[in-house]
């Protein structure tokens, strides 16, 4: 035959005590950890995201005045002036005679 067993059962004045289930209790603990593990997660990525785009952006700050130093520089460099002196200091350039201009039609 096979025996079955009865549970424990405590009644105090009509008050009955189970023995308590736990796997739904620690079924809902896991549940919450997870869920704050998942947000503390999130946070701190979010966190490094923000750091690596004001990251950028000062990388963005420093190039755009790179860009602005060399245009000013490419501005004086290319200057006429300073062609035509270099022309005729380091070339020995000179303008040029009548007869070495010549018209074509």
């Amino acid at each position: 035959m096979p025996e079955t067993l009865s549970r424990t059962l405590i009644k105090i004045n009509g008050f009955s005590l189970h023995r308590p289930r736990i796997a739904p209790v620690f079924a809902a603990i896991v549940l919450v950890s997870l869920l704050s593990l998942v947000f503390v997660w999130s946070r701190i990525h979010a966190i490094n995201l923000e750091y690596n785009i004001s990251g950028l952006e000062k990388q963005i700050r420093l190039g755009q005045q790179q860009i602005k130093q060399l245009k000013l520089e490419a501005a004086y460099l290319s200057r006429d002036t300073r062609i035509e002196g270099l022309a005729r200091k380091e070339l020995g350039l000179r303008p040029p005679v009548s007869g070495q201009i010549i018209r074509i039609d």
